[in-house]
């Protein structure tokens, strides 16, 4: 029993911090700026924003394919006057956003050993944006999915740029998105 532990745990720190030469975590930090729509109201969201991303498949030397959570969280400002409820405040509470997304990464930091100076990924997935407020007007959420694009430069020092666009489950809500980011 007990070399089985141990054969896991040794398995788990291959996996995690790189196996034959394939790095499988990088990370982002940034800023992101999104426009809402719903049935509702209309606004923006000025967010921070963390990337955790974490190959899963090194397809060959210049792309992967990767696992990454966007959590966000920063302030958001609504519009209701437009829908008829006569509300001229402009009220700011504090927004956040949560994407789950799986990229194809080719180039520059799809994996390390990468000869190319720029990069670019594409992909998908599921994610959650909303205001959080102690006072009315309550907002729901939007969730739907995600379908999400960017480039990556080297020697820039907005080394990373992107934009989402997510289409809510309810048909009529969607966000619009673009990112700066700093990979390290």
């Amino acid at each position: 029993m007990k070399k089985i532990v141990i054969t896991l745990v040794l398995f788990t720190v291959m996996q995690s911090y790189g196996q034959f030469g394939f790095k499988k975590w990088y990370f982002s930090v940034g800023a992101t700026g999104k426009y809402l729509t719903a049935e509702k109201y209309t606004g923006y969201d000025f967010n921070l924003t963390f990337i955790p991303r974490y190959n899963i498949v090194e397809i060959n030397n210049e792309s992967t394919l990767s696992v990454e959570v966007r959590p966000q969280i920063g302030i958001g400002t609504r519009d209701w006057y437009r829908y008829g409820e006569f509300d001229t405040t402009f009220p700011t509470r504090m927004s956040y956003g949560i994407p789950l997304l799986i990229n194809y990464n080719w180039g520059l930091k799809s994996e390390e050993n990468s000869m190319f100076i720029t990069g670019f990924y594409i992909g998908g997935g599921y994610g959650i944006s909303n205001v959080v407020s102690s006072k009315a007007p309550f907002y729901d959420p939007i969730h739907g999915i995600v379908i999400d694009a960017g480039m990556r430069m080297d020697g820039s020092p907005v080394s990373h740029i992107g934009a989402t666009y997510t289409i809510g489950l309810d048909g009529k809500s969607k966000v619009y998105s673009f990112a700066f980011f700093y990979d390290f």
